[in-house]
């Protein structure tokens, strides 16, 4: 089992916004002696984001999903 975080936004990607999602999730995994395996950072795309759920879906990771507000 890994642990995975899906950040999804286009302002992201386009650096309209800063991304705080990331920094904390892995201060708050190491404050439980965990670590982040993995981290996708995904634009508002829905097949693209139907995919990468679809994928996480499938493996026995634990996944977080920040973003898509907009």
């Amino acid at each position: 089992m890994s642990i995975g975080a899906i950040i999804i936004g286009d302002e992201i990607l386009s650096g309209k916004r800063a991304d705080k999602h990331f920094p904390k999730v892995i201060e708050l995994l190491a404050l439980r002696g965990m670590a982040l395996d993995w981290a996708q950072v995904l634009g508002d795309d829905r097949v693209r984001l139907t995919e990468a759920l679809r994928r996480s879906f499938a493996t026995d990771d634990i996944v977080f999903s920040f973003g898509g507000i907009g």
